[in-house]
Parts: structure tokens; sequence; C-alpha cells
């Protein structure tokens, strides 16, 4: 079996500079009927499934799997609309020559992401980022963070890979890698600093990707026991 890392996205990988939330605000409208202010939804580390569950709880409506299906139609909509603006994504410094690094070497990618899956390829889509990945685990899949770390485990089989590191920009991705029985590398290039991810328990954490030898060392670590 070929070794596999997986990665979030958000905060990790790239930033979409706030455009998920007009796009959000604008998809549970039409979804539930009622307007929201997303100003105060913090979204660091959440799934989009557990965001919108918990709007409708707040504003009084039922989240039914019809309503969270065309909301996820809207939003993939809305989002993609967005995110065609000329730079509309910021891809982190380091990002493209890690994950090409990654790939010559023989690893597979996946991901472990808040996004569901539509708004997550479309993202990786318009940010040139999407041909690096072979497989994931999404909100679409399930509302834990945690359960998305064990699905893509699972996911990774049919790869003929099995993945030995997460990598991270949250406390929750740290959680969720520790819950998959993973190490996490985490990345403070997100809305997390340094010395919180460090007490969340990362196992490793470097300050971005610009040095790659740092990332290596940690992969090599991990990857290669």
């Amino acid at each position: 079996m070929k070794p596999a890392i997986l990665f979030d996205i958000d905060g990790t990988l790239l930033y979409a500079k706030g455009l998920g939330r007009p796009a959000f605000a604008e998809a549970f409208a039409e979804a539930y009927g009622v307007a929201v202010d997303m100003d105060s939804v913090s979204f660091v580390g959440a799934t989009d499934t557990a965001i919108i569950r918990e709007l409708a709880h707040q504003q009084g409506v039922s989240s039914t799997p019809a309503k969270e299906e065309y909301f996820a139609v809207r939003l993939t909509e809305a989002l993609d609309r967005r995110l065609r603006a000329p730079n509309a994504i910021q891809v982190y410094p380091g990002v493209r020559t890690l994950l090409d690094a990654l790939t010559q070497r023989g690893f597979v990618l996946g991901l472990v992401t808040g996004n569901l899956r539509t708004t997550a390829w479309s993202k990786l889509t318009h940010s040139g980022l999407a041909e690096a990945f072979s497989f994931g685990s999404y909100a679409s899949d399930h509302a834990d963070r945690n359960v998305l770390a064990q699905i893509a485990c699972q996911r990774a089989a049919d790869f003929g890979a099995t993945p030995r590191l997460l990598i991270g920009d949250t406390p929750k991705d740290i959680q969720a890698a520790h819950h998959a029985g993973l190490p996490c590398l985490a990345v403070a290039t997100g809305w997390v600093d340094a010395a919180t991810l460090r007490r969340a328990g990362a196992d490793a954490l470097v300050e971005d990707f610009t040095h790659l030898d740092e990332v290596f060392a940690t992969v090599e670590k991990w990857c290669n026991e």
C-alpha cells in the first residue's frame, strides 16, 4: 500500500477571501426561507453541514435532507459564481511546490474538509490544485469532522493507499487526526496561532509551507516508520 497524506482545505491550502460567507447566506435564505447574518458564525474547523443545522435550529426552522440537498446546490452555484472573479482565491506560499513534491515522491493525497464535496472541488479547481488530490471526505458525507477523518481513511484503500498523516490548521483537525489514529502536522497559516495549535496537541508544527525541509522532516518521520 502506498502512503497517503490527508489535507484540510481552507486555512491550510488556500484562502477564499471571505467569499463563502455571502454565498452561504444567499443559499441559506433560498433553501430555508430565512435571512441570516453570517458575520458571527465561525467556520474555523467546522463542517458546513453542522453549520446549517445549527443555523436552522437557531432560526426555529427544520433542516430536512431535502432542504440540505437544495442548500448544497444553491451554495455551489453561489460560491462558484464568486470564485470566477480574478484573484478570488489565495493559494498559500509553498503549497503548489509541496503538493508536486509529495506526488513525485509517490504519496497519494486526499482531503478531510468541512466543505461540501461540490464546494471543495470548486475551490480546488479554481485555485488549480484539483489534480493533486485523488479522494476525500466532505461535509456532505457527515457533519462530524472526526467521522470524516475515518471515512477518508476507508476511501484511501480504494486507491491502494494507507493514510499516515493529516495536515490542517485548527485544533479540530488535530482532534480528527487523533480520532482516526493519525498524527497531525499543524500549519499556522489559517486563523489559529501556533501556540494554540501546540497546546491542542499537534504532533508537529510549522508556520507555513515555505520551508519544505521542515515539512519533509515530519513527513519522513511519520510516513517512513
